[in-house]
């Protein structure tokens, strides 16, 4: 495992200093367009993880778009949405990028005041990025393979980091109109992580290789297939229905992580049929009532981060905040 903290300046900045910490641990920078006519893009491969992102920092606070694909992008001076296999999510434009569609990471322009590289090269390799945009504030992106249950091909996803600007969403942390994390709390099957499953046991549709995180539909993939619907965790797993009203305290024995389950769910059955097929690996849901944002606590022998959603606070006055919702990183110490 590998882990990087420090401050960025801009996403373009962000993104090159990730570049250069992903290939420093065996991953491979498929293509790096620097902006030009506003926006940039950038492409990353381990195993059979293909992602790639565009950005620009000249529209609504600053934006990345971000693509899931079964290959490299075979073109990746135009169009990301068109490498092999798309999974379907992310902004059809090469243009300034909005937040009309597509998943994506926004208003994040930087300065950032810190981000943290939380890096696994061995399986399940992954890449979990948090950062600090400005004082309190805070964005989650990334993508790798699931700590799978049984052997099966698949497994790969990918998540952004979208919140709501409205007044009335903004500060309300549940709303199904943010989409961050492999969550499934969202309903916009565009903005939601997906996960490839093609070669998972028993799928309905021979042509389904993808499932998308949303309380719906799974929507299609670029190629216009099916995709399953998936379940999962940072806000709207049963786990974390269960148990997120129990507090982390530093000081005492009880430190409540809870797991971050990965589900898919095949409506072709009546009822619904929900799978278990695994965990993100290395990532906990935690009520950080008790706890500072950015604060590292020795558990097991290994540090974990604990940070919020977005803003650690509970003011209801039009500004983003997710109260005491809060994720967890591990970083091993060696």
């Amino acid at each position: 495992m590998a882990f990087q903290t420090g401050t960025s300046s801009s996403i373009e900045n962000l993104l090159t200093q990730l570049s250069t910490f992903l290939q420093a641990n065996g991953w491979t920078q498929d293509f790096f367009n620097t902006i030009t006519a506003d926006v940039g893009s950038i492409g990353f491969s381990k195993n059979s993880i293909f992602v790639s992102m565009q950005y620009t920092e000249a529209t609504d606070g600053g934006t990345m778009a971000m693509y899931q694909a079964t290959a490299a992008d075979p073109s990746p001076t135009t169009d990301p949405w068109t490498a092999t296999g798309s999974s379907g999510n992310g902004e059809e434009s090469n243009t300034l990028l909005s937040l009309d569609n597509g998943r994506c990471v926004n208003e994040f322009a930087g300065p950032h005041t810190a981000y943290f590289f939380f890096e696994n090269d061995s399986a399940p390799a992954y890449i979990h990025v948090v950062v600090e945009v400005d004082a309190g504030r805070y964005r989650h992106f990334g993508f790798g393979e699931i700590d799978k249950v049984g052997d099966w091909v698949g497994g790969e996803y990918c998540y952004g980091h979208y919140w709501n600007q409205s007044t009335s969403r903004i500060d309300e942390p549940k709303s199904q109109f943010h989409a961050f994390g492999i969550d499934a709390l969202t309903f916009d099957v565009n903005r939601c992580a997906t996960m490839r499953v093609d070669g998972y046991p028993g799928e309905p549709d021979p042509l389904t290789e993808w499932a998308a995180f949303n309380d719906g539909s799974g929507g299609l993939d670029t190629a216009g297939n099916a995709r399953w619907a998936a379940y999962g965790g940072w806000q709207n797993s049963r786990e974390f229905s269960a148990f997120h009203g129990f507090r982390i305290s530093e000081g005492s024995a009880y430190k409540p992580l809870v797991p971050c389950p990965v589900e898919i769910v095949d409506r072709s059955t009546a009822p619904d049929l929900i799978r278990r097929v695994g965990f993100q690996a290395d990532v906990r849901m935690v009520n950080i009532a008790n706890l500072d944002p950015g604060q590292v606590i020795s558990i097991a022998g290994d540090d974990w981060y604990f940070f919020p959603w977005v803003r650690k606070q509970f003011l209801i006055n039009d500004t983003e905040e997710s109260w005491n919702g809060g994720v967890a990183y591990r970083r091993e110490n060696t």
